[in-house]
């Protein structure tokens, strides 16, 4: 039996979790039926370590067997304005469709995003998962000021849309034609 502890990481070097991040964007890019290749060319250099350096209102939980990284969750605060509601990082140069957020989305508005989730395979039947998703949930929550709660579902990996589904989010849209699947929670 594994010995799971969490923790919040509020230091600034978060490498110990390239790894694990990594094994996440393999995972992505090996379910993806729409594109496989772009999600293939993400990484932890270009996911997690730049946005956990540049984000100011952040959380980011790990799980640990003993001293080992097993899983971690990572979520965001931050605003939608007129300027950055369209906004379409690099890799999506070649795509059409809704971006991030829908056509008729009130903004100025501040979000809480849940952004990455990921525990090791054999880790799975611990209810780890459950475990971090609770612990960001509650945190997106302790923000008066966040009026929605976001998380985004790579495609081919449609049952993890089942999972945020409990956690009371339901389906927006399809971004970029497919490419993501878009859940949002309105603030209770």
């Amino acid at each position: 039996m594994p010995n799971i502890t969490y923790e919040s990481i509020t230091y600034n070097n978060i490498d110990f979790l390239e790894g694990l991040c990594n094994q996440l964007m393999k995972f992505q890019a090996d379910h993806a039926t729409i594109r496989p290749d772009i999600m293939a060319s993400m990484n932890y250099n270009n996911r997690l370590k730049p946005e956990y350096a540049t984000t100011l209102e952040k959380r980011l939980i790990v799980a640990f067997d003993n001293e080992r990284p097993v899983g971690f969750a990572f979520a965001t605060v931050g605003s939608v304005t007129e300027k950055n509601m369209n906004k379409k990082p690099g890799w999506t140069a070649e795509f059409d469709g809704i971006g991030f957020y829908p056509e008729n989305y009130k903004v100025p508005t501040t979000i809480g995003t849940f952004k990455l989730l990921y525990v090791e395979n054999e880790y799975r039947k611990y209810r780890i998962g459950s475990q971090l998703s609770n612990m960001i949930m509650e945190w997106l929550h302790s923000h008066a000021n966040v009026e929605d709660f976001w998380v985004y579902v790579a495609n081919g990996n449609e049952i993890v849309g089942k999972f945020y589904e409990k956690y009371g989010f339901i389906f927006s849209h399809s971004v970029f034609n497919g490419f993501i699947h878009a859940y949002c929670q309105k603030k209770k």
